[in-house]
């Protein structure tokens, strides 16, 4: 296995695995839901971030396909602010059967090198308030709470 960037060449296969993400998110809140139908949309915002200049998406590149990915941006914010160098971890997913092998802390590590290399000084990042594990692994590489993020749905999904 090996830590990579992706490229346009590895969208299907990104596309595979964000929707793995999304489908075992559905269960902890609607906002993860998504249209299936919209696939081209969907790969759109994939390609997207592929090519943004101040965003990266890792890949855990396996024998055959890629086992997991996560994708991370910098950006800045105000700098009367004492952190505003902020590196941001975004969708991040290992394969199920590829869980609990290390994949997870080795794309952060990819990360944290590029984030730090951009001059990143803080990481920010949302779990799903419903996912122990992933709130779990990410206490366990030193993230910490620090305000909650509330969403209020003002439609029903597939009803607009």
């Amino acid at each position: 296995m090996t830590i990579r960037v992706a490229s346009h060449q590895d969208i299907d296969e990104l596309y595979g695995l964000w929707r793995e993400l999304m489908d075992e998110h559905q269960a902890y809140h609607p906002v993860f839901g998504y249209h299936p139908a919209a696939e081209f949309q969907l790969k759109r915002m994939l390609r997207h971030r592929v090519a943004e200049k101040n965003t990266r998406v890792f890949v855990a590149q396996g024998r055959y396909r890629i086992l997991g990915l996560l994708v991370a941006s910098y950006q800045m914010g105000n700098p009367g602010m004492h952190f505003f160098r902020r590196g941001y971890i975004a969708e991040t997913v290992v394969r199920q059967a590829y869980r609990r092998h290390g994949l997870g802390r080795a794309l952060f590590q990819a990360a944290l090198a590029w984030l730090s290399s951009q001059g990143a000084d803080h990481l920010e990042l949302q779990v799903a308030a419903a996912n122990p594990a992933a709130l779990h692994f990410w206490e366990s590489l030193g993230f910490t709470p620090t305000t909650v993020h509330l969403m209020r749905p003002l439609s029903t999904p597939g009803t607009e």
